[in-house]
C-alpha cells in the first residue's frame, strides 16, 4: 500500500500543484491570508523524506489553517521533524494515520475520511511544538528507516541502485554459467565459492541497509542464502545438474504430448511434425514393437608419453636454494597457480589419469627410484584436444615439476578405475641437467713482479708487462672463468680495452677441469659402478677457462661474462647482471665487482734516471770547502709513474757500499742530497702501483784538495839589449786546473805609482811566464793569492820577486782561421803559427813540454814576421804545451817570452762507438722507420759509418752524432736503419779516427711479423691437383640438418687476433653459382680469436657459401692487415684464405593425382600442405550387401575408379629416393607407407588393398623424403605423425572421396528386415542409410506420400497404424543427382507384441576393457515371451553370437555383458503373435 487515502488529510493530498517545478513561491488562498498551498518542490521533498530548513511548516489538510499564534510560531527544525515523521509513518499504511496526525501537531478537521474508520477519530488539539518537546518515534518507524542517510542518497535512488546491482550480478552469474557449460570440465569450485560469497554479501546488505520496500527480514535473508547456495551448486559444482535431471523427463513428456497433439491435425499435422525422433523414442506409450539397439564400443587403453617433443631441461639448483624458505613454501602451496621453474610435459591421450608413477635415476649414484603422484589435479594441465566420440577421452598435457637433476622415465599411469595407460614404446628417458653457471675469478698464480692486487671493491690492478715478460710466457692468464654444467660448454666474454669492445668466445679453448668426483669401488658392486659410469656424462662438471692476455698496453681492461651455453643448448645470459653503462659505451663505473664482471687496471711501470742537468755537467762532481763551491749536491732525478715513489740507490766509496732509499711524494724536481764522496748508482724505483727499473748510469763525487804553488824566478839577461830585460818566473802548481795566481807588479822607479795587480792563468800544473815590461826599471812582483777550479775563492800565498828590466824584442802565437790550434791526433803533424816583432832576422827558441819532459828547439834566420812551427808527428797522447821561450832580433838582442804558450791536446785515438742493441734486436713494425741506438765516447760531433751485412750494393751509410743525450760519460744516440737486417759499424771519427767496440759492433733490425690467419686444410677436400686444383671445400651439408663440421683457423702473431671475413652466398637456383659478379648475398663478419679457434659455417639456406678472410690484426698490429685472397697456400706466411661450403637442397617432392586415363587432376598441394585443397568426389552405383565373400569384388570395383597418385621430386635431389606417405583411410588409424628405391623423379604410389577398398574420404600427405646423399626433407613434425584425425580436419595433402550412391537397407534390429515384409503395429521400420551423412528419403504410408530430410544413418518410421508402408527413394542431399530407388521395401503393418532394447533407442556406449554393461529389454504383450537377441560386429554387421530366451514370464530382461558389438533383438513372440527379423549378415 502506498499509504495514501482518497479523502484523508494524511500525506500529500493537501498539497496541490500550482505551477511548474521552478515555481517555489506559495499562493495565497482567497479569504485567508495565512492559508498557503504546497509548491511542487515541497511535495518532492515530502515524497523523498527530505525538507529544506527554509521552507517552513505545511498543513496536511485541504482546509484553511488556524491563525492562532501558538500554532504558527514553531521553529523550522521542529516543523521539519514533524513532517518527516508524517512521511515515515505514511509508509506504514493507512492504519497509522491517526498517529501521524497526532505526532505532527496538526489541527483537527471535520471532513470524513474514506477508508479505514479508525483514521476518522478526532485528534485532540496539538500542543505547541518546540525544541524542548522532540517528536517520539516508535519501534516500527525505526525499523523501516534506511541505514543510508537520506541526506546522502534519497530513497528512490537507493532502490534504483539496489535493483541495478541485483540485475548486474544476475547477468554476471549467467555469463559465468554459460562460459563454464561450454568448457570441457564443466565444474569449477572457484566459481562456486565466489558466487556463494557474493550472494551472501548481497543478501546481507539487503537485510542490513533497510531500504524501504526492499527490506529483508532475517528469515528471508537466510532462505535466500540457502537458495543461492543450492543454485550455485547446480550451476558451477555438479557435473550433472539436479535441476536438469528433474526437469528433463518432464520436458520430454510434455514435448512428445504436444507433438502427438499436433500430428493429430488432419493433413497439416503430419507435415508439421513428421517422423520426429521424440515421437519414436516416446512411442512406448502408444503401440510399439521391436525398437532400439545397444552398441558397445570397447575403448583401447589410454596412451601416455613423457616429453613428446624430446626437449632438454635444466634446473638452476643454486638459485632455487638461494630463495627464502617462505618463498619456496608459497610456491609449493600454490603450485596450481604458478608453473614450477622446471616441469616435464607428459602427454596423455585417453581418460583422465588418477595416479602417475615415474622413475627417477640419479646421475651421481646411478640408483633408480620410483615415485608416484596420487593427486594429479594439483599438476598444471593443458587440454590439447577433446574426443566426444570416445566419451571422456581427451588429449592433455600434464606438467611434472622436477627439482633434481637426473633421468626421468614414465613408469605407469592409471585412471580412476585402476586401468593402466600404455606408454610410448622405446621412448628415451628425459634428461634434466643442471643449468650452466659461470663466474669470474682471479688467477691465484701470478708472477710476483706483476704486483697483482685486488682492491676492496673487488677490482684488480696489475703492472704493465714488457716484451721480456711475454718472452717468459707470462700469458698464462689473470682472469679465470669457472663454469659448471653439462660439458662441453660455450662461453662468451666481452673484453673492453680502453673503450675498444671485443667479444671473446671460449668454445675453442681447452678448459682445466677442477676436482672431479671419484667413486671408489670398495663399497659398490659392478652393476652400480656401471650405472654411475653410464650417467656420468650428464653430470655437471666444473671447469676453469683461463683468459690469456699480454697486458702490454696500459689502461683499463674490463671483462664481462656475457653468456654460457651447455651441450644441451641451455643458454644463460648474464647481460642483466652487474653494473651496466660500461658496455653501453660509457666509462666503466667505480662500483663493486660482480661474479660476472671484472675490471683490471694496468698501470704503467715507473722509471728513474738522472736529470738532464747532470748530462751537461762535468763529471765527476767535486766537493769543496770553498764557499763558492758546493759542499753537497742535489742530484736531479727524472721520474715517471704515479706517486709516491721510492728510489733505491747505492753509494760506493772504495770497498764500502752504502744502500739507501728515498721516498718522493711529488714528482716535480726530485733530487738526491749527496753529501759524501763516492759513486752514486741508481738501483731501482717503485711507485704506488708497480716496480720499475733504473737507468744504468753512475754519478761520482770527489773531495777536492786545496791548491798550492812553488815559485822560482831567474833574470833574463841580454847584453846585446843592454843587460837584464826581464824575469822568468816558474810555477809548479798543485790542484785542479784551471789555475789562477795573483801578483802585484810595482815599478820601484816610480815609488808613488800604484801597483798593478796581474793575474796569471794556467791550465797546466807547471807554468812559466816572463815578466818583461816595456818600461825599464826595478820591478817588484808580490804573489798573494792562488785559485784553482775547486777553490775559486782563492788560497792566500805570500812571495815576492825583484828584477831589473831593460827593453827587448817580442813574439806571440798567432791564430788560424780565428783560433789557435789546440788539438791533434797521435801520429799526425801540426803547424803552429807565430807572429814576430822587432828587427829581423829573428831567432826563435821554443819549448815543447809533455808530461814532465821539456824539449827546447831554436829556429834561426827567420826573415818573415810570420812563422810556422812544425810539430809532430806525436807518438804519445796527452797534453803538449808549446812555449815560446826566447826571441832574438837582428841586433842579437834576445828576449825571454813570458806566458806565450798554448796547450795541444794529443789524443791517443778517436771516439769509441758501439751499438747499444737490445738482446732481441731492434724490433719495429712493418712500415715504421727503425732507429738503432748507439753510444759514443769522444768529442763531438762524431761521424759514424756503418753498412748492412749481406747488402749486394755494399753501400756505407754515414751519420753525424751531435751532443744530445748522455749516459754517464758516453752519449746515447741513434742512427737510422734502412730496412730490416743486420747492421755493422765500419768506422767512427771526430778529428781523429775512432775505434769500434767489437762486442757491440753489430745490431739486428727485425721487423715484427705481421699477423696472419689461414684456413687449415685438414679435413677439407678439393678437386684436381697442382695449379688446376680448385677451392678447398668443406664436406657438403644438407638443408635443415645440423652442421657437424667447422673451419679450423691457423693463426700467427701476438694474440688475441681480430679477424674480418666475408661470406658470399649463391642460392641453389642461381645458374651462375660461384661467379663473383652474380652473388646473391654478401655479408661481412668479425671474429676475435684466442690461441686456436674455429669458424662456424652458416646454415639454413641451400646454396654455395664462399668464405674469404679479409684482414687480421693482433696485439702489435692494431691496424687491420689486409690478406691476400688465395685458394692455395703460397708460403708458410700466406695460407689458404678462400674456402667454400655447399649446402644442398633437401629432396623436395609433391603429391599429384591423375585419373586412370592419365589426365592430371587439378590439385594444388605442396610438401608443407599450406592449404587444404578441394576434394575429388566419385558417385558409384550402390553395390550389393558388403559381405565377406564380396569384399574382393568390391575392392576391384573401387580400383577401377581409383586415381593414380604419384610422388614427383624436384631435380635438386639425387636419386634413388625414399618417401614416407601417411594415409588417412575412411576409418581406422592412419598408416605410413614407405616407398623405397625411387629411381627417377616420379613414382606412383600403390596403396594397400585394405586401405583402398573402403568408401569414404581419404587423405594422403608426405611425411618425409630422403635422397641418395642422405639429405632429408621433413614435411610433418614427427611428433604429429599418427595424431591427425580426419574428422578434425587435416591441412594440406590430397583428398579424394568415394561416394557410393545412397542405399537403404532394413536395419537388422528392425522388423523391416523380415523378408516377408510383415510388421506389426508399434514396430519401428528402421533402415540403415549408407552414403553421405545427409539424405532425402521418400516413402508412402497408407497412400500418403512424404519426403523428409534425414541426417542420421538410421532412418526410422513408426508403424503406428496398420496398413501399407513403402520406402521409394533415397538421395544424397549434398549430391541430389546421386539417388537410389527401391521396389522391395514395401511392408504390411500388423499388430504384434513389442520389445524395447535400451529404451528403444540406438545407444552407442564406450567402455574400457573389463567393464560390465547391463542392457535392459522391456517386453509388452501376454506372457510367456520368447525372443532372440544377437550381438553383431560394429564394423561389418557380422553376427558374433546369438541367444534365445524362452518362456519368460517377466516383462523385463537384462543382458549383462563386457563384449563389444551391437546388441539387438531379432525375434519376439508372445502368447499369441511372434515376429522374426531375419539376419541380414
Amino acid at each position: 500500500m502506498s499509504g495514501r487515502q482518497s479523502g484523508g488529510p494524511v500525506g500529500s493530498q493537501g498539497l496541490t500543484p500550482v505551477g511548474s517545478p521552478n515555481r517555489i513561491a506559495r499562493q495565497q488562498v482567497p479569504g485567508n491570508t495565512e492559508n498557503t498551498r504546497s509548491t511542487f518542490a515541497e511535495r518532492v521533498y515530502q515524497n523523498t523524506g527530505r525538507l529544506p530548513n527554509g521552507i517552513g511548516q505545511f498543513s496536511p489538510f485541504n482546509g484553511p489553517r488556524t491563525t492562532q499564534p501558538t500554532e504558527r510560531v514553531t521553529t523550522s527544525a521542529n516543523a521539519t521533524e514533524g513532517i518527516r515523521a508524517q512521511l515515515s509513518q505514511r509508509d506504514l499504511g493507512a492504519g497509522s494515520s491517526a498517529d501521524v496526525l497526532a505526532s505532527a501537531g496538526s489541527p483537527r478537521k471535520k471532513s470524513g475520511i474514506i477508508g479505514n474508520t479508525s483514521a476518522a477519530k478526532r485528534a485532540p488539539p496539538p500542543p505547541a511544538v518546540s525544541q524542548q518537546a522532540p517528536v517520539k518515534k516508535d519501534g516500527a518507524t525505526k525499523a523501516h528507516e534506511s541505514a543510508i542517510p537520506t541526506t546522502v542518497l534519497d530513497l528512490p535512488s537507493q532502490r534504483m541502485y539496489a535493483l541495478a546491482t541485483l540485475g548486474f550480478m544476475a547477468a554476471w552469474k549467467l555469463f559465468n554459467a554459460l562460459a563454464l557449460n561450454m568448457d570441457a570440465n564443466r565444474t569449477s569450485f572457484y566459481l562456486f565459492f565466489k558466487w556463494c560469497v557474493l550472494d551472501t554479501i548481497i543478501w546481507y546488505c539487503g537485510w542490513r541497509l533497510h531500504i524501504p520496500r526492499l527490506t529483508l527480514s532475517t528469515n528471508v535473508m537466510y532462505a535466500l542464502v540457502a537458495l543461492s547456495v543450492f543454485v550455485n551448486l547446480n550451476l558451477f559444482f555438479l557435473s550433472e545438474s539436479v535441476i536438469t535431471i528433474a526437469v528433463k523427463p518432464m520436458a520430454i513428456s510434455i514435448a512428445s504430448s504436444w507433438l502427438r497433439t499436433i500430428k493429430g491435425i488432419p493433413l497439416l499435422g503430419p507435415r508439421l511434425v513428421g517422423d520426429s525422433d521424440l515421437l519414436i523414442d516416446s512411442f512406448e506409450l502408444d503401440e510399439e514393437h521391436i525398437l532400439g539397439r545397444h552398441t558397445i564400443h570397447v575403448l583401447p587403453h589410454s596412451l601416455t608419453h613423457m616429453n613428446p617433443e624430446s626437449k632438454s631441461f635444466c634446473i638452476d639448483d643454486a638459485q632455487m636454494y638461494a630463495e627464502p624458505w617462505y618463498q619456496r613454501l608459497a610456491l609449493g602451496l600454490f603450485s596450481h597457480n604458478h608453473r614450477p621453474q622446471t616441469a616435464i610435459p607428459i602427454l596423455v591421450n585417453g581418460t583422465h589419469p588418477e595416479t602417475i608413477s615415474y622413475a627417477y635415476t640419479s646421475f651421481e649414484t646411478g640408483q633408480r627410484h620410483l615415485r608416484t603422484i596420487k593427486n594429479t589435479g594439483a599438476l598444471q594441465m593443458e587440454t590439447n584436444a577433446v574426443y566426444p566420440a570416445l566419451g571422456n577421452w581427451v588429449m592433455a598435457t600434464y606438467y611434472l615439476p622436477v627439482t633434481e637433476v637426473g633421468a626421468y622415465e614414465i613408469y605407469s599411469v592409471k585412471d580412476r578405475k585402476g586401468l593402466e595407460f600404455r606408454t610410448a614404446s622405446q621412448a628415451p628417458p628425459t634428461i634434466v641437467v643442471a643449468c650452466p653457471q659461470a663466474h669470474l675469478q682471479w688467477n691465484g698464480v701470478v708472477p710476483e713482479r706483476d704486483n697483482f692486487v685486488v682492491g676492496g671493491n673487488g677490482h684488480a690492478s696489475i703492472c704493465q708487462r714488457t716484451d721480456q715478460d711475454q718472452a717468459d710466457d707470462l700469458s698464462s692468464g689473470l682472469i679465470q672463468v669457472v663454469a659448471r654444467g653439462y660439458e662441453p660448454m660455450e662461453i662468451s666474454v666481452v673484453r673492453l680495452v680502453n673503450g675498444d669492445r671485443e667479444v671473446i668466445s671460449l668454445d675453442g679453448s681447452q678448459p682445466q677441469p677442477l676436482e672431479r668426483i671419484q667413486h671408489s669401488g670398495s663399497d659398490m658392486d659392478a652393476a652400480q659402478l656401471a650405472a654411475i659410469e653410464k650417467w656420468s656424462q650428464y653430470r655437471a662438471h666444473s671447469s676453469v677457462y683461463t683468459l690469456s692476455d699480454t697486458f702490454l698496453r696500459p689502461g683499463e681492461y674490463v671483462y664481462k661474462l656475457e653468456s654460457i651455453r651447455d651441450a644441451a643448448n641451455h643458454s644463460v645470459v648474464m647481460s642483466n647482471t652487474g653494473p651496466k653503462g660500461m658496455f653501453d659505451g660509457d666509462k666503466a663505473g667505480s662500483g663493486k665487482a660482480t661474479p660476472y664482471m671484472a675490471r683490471v687496471q694496468v698501470h704503467r711501470r715507473p722509471s728513474v734516471g738522472w736529470g738532464d742537468a747532470l748530462h751537461i755537467a762535468e763529471l765527476p762532481l767535486r766537493l769543496s770547502e770553498d764557499p763558492a763551491r758546493k759542499s753537497e749536491y742535489a742530484l736531479p732525478l727524472r721520474l715517471s709513474g704515479t706517486g709516491p715513489w721510492i728510489v733505491r740507490y747505492e753509494i760506493v766509496n772504495g770497498e764500502q757500499k752504502i744502500r739507501m732509499s728515498k721516498k718522493f711524494v711529488d714528482g716535480a724536481k726530485p733530487t738526491i742530497e749527496a753529501q759524501q764522496p763516492g759513486t752514486y748508482h741508481l738501483v731501482d724505483v717503485s711507485d704506488s702501483h708497480c716496480g720499475g727499473q733504473a737507468e744504468k748510469t753512475n754519478v761520482t763525487l770527489e773531495l777536492a784538495p786545496k791548491p798550492h804553488v812553488n815559485i822560482t824566478s831567474a833574470p833574463i839577461t841580454a847584453h846585446e839589449c843592454g843587460g837584464e830585460i826581464g824575469a822568468l818566473v816558474d810555477l809548479e802548481l798543485m790542484g785542479r786546473p784551471p789555475f789562477a795566481i795573483y801578483y802585484r807588479e810595482r815599478n820601484l822607479r816610480f815609488p808613488n805609482s800604484r801597483p798593478i795587480t796581474r793575474k796569471v792563468r794556467s791550465q797546466q800544473r807547471r807554468h812559466s811566464f816572463k815578466v818583461m815590461p816595456e818600461l825599464a826599471g826595478t820591478y817588484e812582483l808580490e804573489f798573494f793569492q792562488l785559485d784553482d777550479d775547486n777553490y775559486p775563492s782563492g788560497q792566500p800565498i805570500s812571495q815576492t820577486i825583484t828584477q831589473e828590466i831593460h827593453a827587448q824584442p817580442s813574439a806571440k802565437i798567432d791564430t788560424v782561421n780565428g783560433h789557435i790550434p789546440t788539438r791533434a791526433c797521435m801520429g799526425e803533424e801540426l803547424e803552429l803559427p807565430v807572429r814576430l816583432k822587432g828587427q829581423g832576422p829573428w831567432q826563435l827558441t821554443y819549448n815543447v813540454v809533455y808530461e814532465n819532459r821539456r824539449t827546447a828547439k831554436t829556429v834561426t834566420g827567420i826573415e818573415d814576421e810570420s812563422y810556422t812551427i812544425a810539430l809532430g808527428a806525436f807518438k804519445q797522447p796527452g797534453d803538449y804545451t808549446v812555449e815560446l821561450a826566447q826571441v832574438k832580433d837582428g841586433n842579437q838582442c834576445a828576449r825571454d817570452l813570458i806566458d806565450v804558450s798554448t796547450v795541444i791536446n794529443v789524443r791517443e785515438g778517436g771516439p769509441r762507438v758501439g751499438f747499444q742493441c737490445p738482446d732481441n734486436g731492434v724490433r719495429v713494425l712493418d712500415g715504421e722507420q727503425a732507429q738503432i741506438p748507439i753510444y759514443v765516447q769522444g768529442e763531438f760531433p762524431v761521424e759514424v759509418r756503418y753498412h748492412k751485412i749481406g747488402d749486394a750494393s755494399k753501400h756505407v751509410y754515414t751519420a753525424t752524432i751531435k751532443r744530445n743525450t748522455y749516459q754517464g760519460s758516453s752519449q746515447v744516440s741513434s742512427v737510422m736503419a734502412f730496412g730490416p737486417g743486420e747492421y755493422e759499424l765500419v768506422s767512427a771519427s771526430d778529428i781523429c779516427a775512432g775505434t769500434i767496440d767489437q762486442q757491440s759492433s753489430r745490431c739486428s733490425v727485425i721487423v715484427e711479423p705481421k699477423p696472419s690467419v689461414w684456413f687449415v686444410t685438414d679435413g677439407l677436400r678439393r678437386e684436381g691437383e697442382g695449379a688446376d686444383a680448385g677451392i678447398w671445400k668443406l664436406h657438403e651439408s644438407c638443408e635443415g640438418m645440423a652442421l657437424q663440421n667447422t673451419f679450423e683457423l691457423g693463426l700467427q702473431g701476438s694474440g688475441p687476433w681480430k679477424i674480418e671475413y666475408q661470406v658470399e652466398f649463391w642460392a641453389a637456383n642461381n645458374a651462375r653459382s660461384g661467379v663473383p659478379g652474380f652473388v646473391d648475398r654478401t655479408t661481412t663478419h668479425t671474429l676475435v680469436a684466442m690461441q686456436t679457434s674455429t669458424l662456424k659455417p652458416e646454415c639454413c639456406d641451400p646454396g654455395l657459401y664462399r668464405y674469404t678472410l679479409l684482414s687480421v690484426s693482433d696485439e702489435r698490429y692494431q691496424k687491420p692487415q689486409q690478406l691476400l685472397r688465395t685458394a692455395q697456400a703460397i708460403s708458410s706466411q700466406v695460407g689458404v684464405t678462400v674456402v667454400e661450403h655447399m649446402i644442398t637442397k633437401s629432396p623436395f617432392a609433391e603429391l599429384r593425382a591423375y585419373s586412370p586415363e592419365g589426365t592430371a587432376l587439378e590439385m594444388q598441394s605442396r610438401g608443407a600442405f599450406r592449404r587444404q585443397p578441394p576434394s575429388i568426389k566419385y558417385c558409384l552405383a550402390p553395390g550389393q550387401s558388403r559381405s565377406d565373400n564380396e569384399a574382393q569384388s568390391w575392392a576391384k570395383k573401387l580400383h577401377e575408379h581409383l586415381p593414380v597418385f604419384r610422388i614427383e621430386f624436384a631435380e635438386s635431389g639425387q636419386p634413388p629416393f625414399q618417401a614416407w606417405v601417411e594415409v588417412f583411410p575412411a576409418s581406422g588409424p592412419s598408416e605410413v607407407v614407405h616407398v623405397s628405391d625411387i629411381a627417377g623423379y616420379s613414382q606412383p604410389i600403390i596403396l594397400p588393398d585394405h586401405v583402398a577398398s573402403q568408401i569414404g574420404l581419404y587423405h594422403m600427405r608426405l611425411v618425409k623424403t630422403k635422397d641418395a646423399r642422405g639429405c632429408e626433407h621433413q614435411f610433418v613434425d614427427p611428433n604429429e605423425v599418427g595424431l591427425g584425425r580426419p574428422d578434425k580436419g587435416i591441412a594440406g595433402g590430397i583428398e579424394i572421396e568415394y561416394i557410393e550412391a545412397p542405399n537403404a537397407r532394413p536395419a537388422s534390429s528392425s522388423p523391416a528386415s523380415d523378408p516377408t515384409r510383415n510388421v506389426c503395429v508399434g514396430d519401428v521400420l528402421a533402415f540403415d542409410l549408407r552414403g553421405l551423412n545427409s539424405w532425402n528419403v521418400e516413402y508412402e504410408y497408407n497412400k500418403l506420400h512424404r519426403s523428409i530430410a534425414v541426417n542420421k544413418r538410421l532412418f526410422r518410421r513408426i508403424a503406428d497404424t496398420p496398413g501399407n508402408f513403402t520406402l521409394q527413394k533415397v538421395c544424397h542431399r549434398s549430391a541430389n543427382d546421386c539417388c537410389s530407388e527401391f521396389d522391395d521395401l514395401s511392408y504390411t503393418v500388423h499388430d504384434i507384441p513389442r520389445v524395447r532394447v535400451s529404451g528403444g533407442r540406438d545407444v552407442y556406449q564406450d567402455i574400457l576393457e573389463g567393464d560390465m554393461v547391463d542392457i535392459r529389454l522391456e517386453l509388452k504383450g501376454t506372457p510367456p515371451f520368447t525372443f532372440t537377441w544377437q550381438r553383431r560386429s560394429i564394423e561389418s554387421s557380422k553376427v558374433l553370437d546369438s541367444h534365445t530366451v524362452k518362456d519368460l514370464m517377466e516383462f523385463e530382461y537384462t543382458i549383462s555383458t563386457a563384449s563389444e558389438g551391437t546388441f539387438e533383438v531379432t525375434f519376439i513372440q508372445d502368447q499369441y503373435v511372434f515376429h522374426r527379423v531375419n539376419d541380414l549378415g
